[in-house]
């Protein structure tokens, strides 16, 4: 797909392009300002804007999503104006390797349906006490017991034993598992993997109605930016894939349909930056990761009111500085869109008071239909809801 889109001539790709805002105006998008480390900050007008940014899954201290999954799309489109549909709604993958400097590789239900078991740190088999389908239940209920086994355990990882398959069928049908640990030492053939839950996938994001159009004229945006509704709380397995083939196209005919007969689109106007001062220095790293780990601990697998808040409270004393400086790079930038996104999960979570697929709450455990069989959308300070 890359190689084609290089070699169409009518397709202008900037690379390693940081897209800081959308420009608005009248609720209609008119473009996007842009920023390279060579040109710095720019504008470029466009009749239609399509988002594929991506999810917000870096805001979690244990993630599988690549380093650029920062919220950027999501958090531009609320500060546009746009409506977000199902922010409380993170799922989390029950079964990533867990060893310190190593990614966070995800080791997919099928190991477990060759045969793999979850045991905890003392090597008992703990699956059915939650679940009869064992180590086969849905994701979120594996990972829920994944993390009470390990406050039972007092251990940050629980284990998965591939022990019982064969060697050679592990090796040809999860050769990257196999590699992966046999860097880091452990031979799964004989070693039990450590594994614990990461966040995997952002089901809710910008709302799109089922040709890819958001609340904002000539904006669009599919993929796992975009919250479509298919997944309803819970996306299955492998489904955002055929969502991105479905949706890409839909969204791709859609705004090419549309475009208007004659083209607007006029050259990019290069704009000066000035970046503001504070009284003293932001130590970004630092910040980013600590909301990390207060979005693992409390905004996670298991979520409470009283913790809920306490995040609430801890983020917005972050945004009243971090928000009012004006950055120069992506490092910045990326920083304010994890903040923005990470209140908006909070904000949602806070509102729903049950438990429906990724979002579990500890003081409302049960589904709650009569009340709560809807969506809560964001929309700048206002929050509605459609069924």
């Amino acid at each position: 797909l890359i190689s084609c889109v290089h070699n169409l001539k009518n397709i202008k790709v900037l690379e390693n392009t940081f897209c800081i805002d959308l420009i608005v105006k009248d609720n209609h998008c008119l473009g996007a300002y842009m920023f390279t480390a060579k040109e710095g900050l720019f504008s470029v007008l466009a009749d239609k804007v399509i988002l594929t940014t991506g999810g917000v899954c870096q805001v979690y201290r244990e993630t599988t999503n690549h380093a650029v999954a920062t919220g950027d799309g999501i958090a531009m489109v609320y500060r546009a104006g746009g409506q977000l549909q199902d922010m409380e709604f993170i799922q989390f993958h029950p079964t990533a390797l867990y060893v310190a400097g190593t990614s966070r590789l995800l080791i997919s239900e099928s190991v477990r349906g060759e045969g793999g078991v979850l045991r905890n740190k003392y090597g008992k088999k703990f699956m059915l006490k939650y679940h009869p389908s064992g180590d086969l239940a849905p994701r979120d209920i594996v990972s829920r017991a994944i993390i009470k086994e390990m406050k039972l355990t007092d251990s940050p990882n629980v284990y998965l034993d591939v022990k019982s398959i064969p060697y050679h069928k592990v090796r040809k049908r999860f050769p990257n598992l196999v590699n992966i640990c046999e860097k880091v030492g452990l031979n799964v053939g004989k070693n039990l993997v450590p594994v614990r839950p990461s966040a995997h996938y952002t089901i809710g994001g910008v709302k799109v109605d089922l040709k890819g159009r958001t609340s904002i004229n000539n904006l669009f945006a599919c993929g796992e930016v975009a919250s479509s509704g298919v997944h309803g709380a819970n996306r299955l397995a492998s489904n955002s894939l055929l969502e991105g083939l479905v949706f890409g196209y839909r969204t791709g005919k859609e705004a090419g349909q549309t475009l208007g007969k004659k083209r607007k689109i006029k050259e990019s106007i290069y704009i000066k930056n000035h970046p503001s001062q504070l009284p003293f220095n932001l130590d970004l790293e630092d910040i980013k990761n600590s909301l990390r780990s207060y979005m693992t601990r409390d905004v996670g697998i298991e979520r409470k009111e009283d913790k809920l808040k306490e995040v609430k409270d801890k983020i917005k004393f972050w945004m009243d500085y971090v928000l009012a400086k004006e950055f120069s790079s992506p490092k910045g930038w990326e920083l304010q869109n994890m903040l923005t996104v990470s209140s908006l999960i909070v904000k949602s979570a806070l509102i729903r008071k049950e438990s429906r697929g990724g979002h579990y709450r500890l003081d409302y455990p049960k589904r709650n239909d009569k009340i709560w069989q809807k969506h809560i959308i964001l929309q700048k300070e206002k929050v509605k809801y459609e069924k």
